[in-house]
């Protein structure tokens, strides 16, 4: 069994995993000679195929110039440019970066900017999120806890904090009722309490491929702004193209406070995420205060190799 512990696997009844010994384009090349179709582009983070050139000759250009720095205090060209690029292909509505590892902790990021600004703002009897049945925004506690219940969350449940999940309504005969009106419900009688309302924008990938209605979608937005909630959207999965536009957000025609980025960042080559604020939610942490700024951080936090693959995987897509 050797002593790799694998996610997501039962190690005691799991047969043994397929061991990859290279990859290109589409195709996953195995140390016994199979060649495989990676069909779910490697939990669909693969954008241009494996070991696409163009990604590649950027990362080895990097690895001659600077490996790794505490992105705490320092900076670097790779991780300005990305941010100023991402600022320029979502103008006008986010005018901040913040840099974390995966998926999971661009949300983790997003929760920790909604609250902090929110009570900020002196709106400290705002405490609670609201999120949708099916949802799935990753693994770690926050994440974890604006996810659906389900296996992978039961064994944790101790560790989660409460969050206000909205289902589909089944007793009326409007579509647009049925996607929203309980949550509308929710904010009606709660909606000074709300510190955001998370959600994955068009399209629930893990909890099923459930479409949404580009109206629900907006009428969330709406909804949420009107009680004075912030609104994040996860587009880890629907982030660069997957939707048909750049962002699954444009598609809908309304942008959150906060994006959560991942995935496709890189074009799938090294782990990378952004979570994109407003300029509003940059303004709440901008203080003399010290104990005013955003307590976050990760040691590879901008790492100049991912950086330097994204910048990459946006020429290509742009071109």
């Amino acid at each position: 069994m050797g002593s790799v512990w694998h996610p997501f696997t039962q190690m005691k009844t799991a047969p043994a995993p397929l061991k990859v010994r290279s990859a290109e384009g589409s195709r996953l090349y195995l140390t016994d000679g199979r060649v495989l179709i990676d069909a779910i582009s490697s939990w669909w983070v693969i954008t241009h195929g494996h070991c696409h050139p163009p990604l590649m000759q950027a990362i080895r250009r990097q690895t001659e110039q600077l490996d790794q720095v505490i992105f705490a205090g320092f900076s670097h060209e790779p991780a300005e440019r990305l941010a100023d690029q991402m600022v320029a292909l979502t103008a006008p509505h986010f005018q901040k970066v913040f840099f974390s590892d995966d998926g999971s902790t661009s949300v983790e990021v997003a929760l920790k900017m909604a609250i902090q600004a929110q009570h900020q703002w002196g709106q400290t009897q705002r405490t609670q999120f609201v999120a949708f049945e099916a949802a799935y925004h990753g693994d770690t506690v926050g994440a974890m806890s604006v996810g659906g219940p389900g296996p992978f969350t039961d064994p944790y449940l101790p560790m989660l904090f409460s969050v206000t999940r909205c289902k589909q309504g089944q007793t009326s005969d409007d579509p647009l009722e049925r996607w929203v009106g309980p949550f509308e419900q929710w904010m009606h009688e709660h909606g000074d309490q709300t510190v955001a309302v998370i959600l994955e924008p068009l399209v629930q990938g893990a909890g099923g491929m459930i479409m949404w209605p580009v109206a629900a979608v907006r009428r969330i937005v709406e909804v949420a702004r009107a009680h004075g909630a912030l609104v994040i959207f996860d587009e880890v999965m629907t982030g660069f193209g997957r939707t048909g536009s750049l962002f699954a957000y444009q598609k809908v025609g309304v942008a959150p406070d906060l994006l959560c980025l991942s995935k496709g960042l890189t074009g799938g080559t090294l782990p990378l995420s952004l979570t994109l604020a407003t300029q509003a939610i940059f303004d709440a942490f901008w203080h003399d205060e010290k104990a005013r700024m955003f307590f976050h951080g990760h040691s590879f936090t901008a790492n100049p190799f991912g950086c330097a693959a994204a910048v990459a995987n946006l020429s290509l897509l742009d071109q």
